[in-house]
């Protein structure tokens, strides 16, 4: 009998092989994401790039969803604008507590936060990631923004995501910042307790949804520069951390000038 996992097929040659059944696909994306995250988020960021610079169609119907006569109306409501100026306060407050936890386990360890290298592989990736990352991919590629196009009432032309475009000279629509900062919080769950992670993640991904999202109903974002910019934060986090992780011992013992213990993640 056949495994759940595949199928037993015959070729016309009377020769048996065994074909990935369907049904186990999601399990075997779950896994090799679990033991290969930095491969998965690196094949997941290519193959939506693909997508999207194929069908840059994608972008414009998405981004008129939003639009009425040409222009964005939900920009101008309160509530909206007060989830947008919250969103970027977030890193303004998270960003000195994380350096102050860092300060204070660097100077007196103390078992009750989080361990140094932890706190140093947050500070580190938000300042490459939604930072470094980000800010130079906007000078790169100057996308012009969804508002800004002849499509929506503006002057500049469409582009499709990653393709150099000289429409736009500063705070460019790909990629996205605001998207990539919400996507920042996913890596607050490695500052935790491991029983605490899943849920953590749970709890932020409609969190992560509304910030980033109501960047498109603003019409300041094409749907391409939201996605894109999640995964590719996904990419560098799961890569800054895969390095954090395996030297974690070094250098909490470096940054609190202890001898090195056993590693423990």
């Amino acid at each position: 009998m056949s495994s759940i996992l595949q199928s037993t097929t015959t070729s016309p040659t009377g020769r048996r092989s065994h074909v990935a059944n369907p049904l186990a696909w999601p399990a075997l994306l779950q896994t090799h994401v679990h033991d290969q995250p930095v491969q998965a988020a690196a094949s997941a960021t290519i193959l939506a790039g693909f997508v999207f610079m194929a069908f840059p169609g994608i972008d414009l119907a998405v981004s008129r969803l939003a639009a009425v006569d040409a222009g964005f109306p939900l920009s101008q409501e309160h509530a909206l604008r007060v989830v947008r100026d919250f969103n970027r306060q977030i890193p303004v407050l998270l960003l000195p507590l994380v350096a102050v936890m860092l300060a204070v386990q660097m100077r007196s360890p103390r078992d009750w936060l989080p361990r140094p290298h932890k706190l140093l592989f947050f500070l580190t990736f938000y300042a490459v990631g939604p930072g470094l990352a980000i800010q130079f991919l906007k000078r790169l590629v100057g996308r012009a923004r969804p508002n800004e196009i002849v499509e929506f009432g503006g002057t500049l032309p469409f582009t499709p995501a990653w393709q150099v475009s000289g429409a736009c000279s500063r705070s460019c629509s790909f990629a996205s910042g605001e998207s990539a900062t919400a996507i920042a919080l996913m890596g607050l769950a490695i500052l935790l307790p491991a029983r605490w992670r899943v849920r953590t993640i749970v709890a932020l991904v409609p969190v992560v949804l509304i910030f980033s999202l109501n960047r498109i109903a603003f019409g300041a974002h094409f749907l391409s520069d939201v996605v894109l910019a999640w995964l590719l934060m996904l990419w560098i986090m799961a890569w800054l951390w895969s390095v954090f992780a395996a030297n974690g011992t070094r250098i909490d013992a470096a940054l609190t000038r202890q001898r090195p213990t056993e590693n423990r993640h």
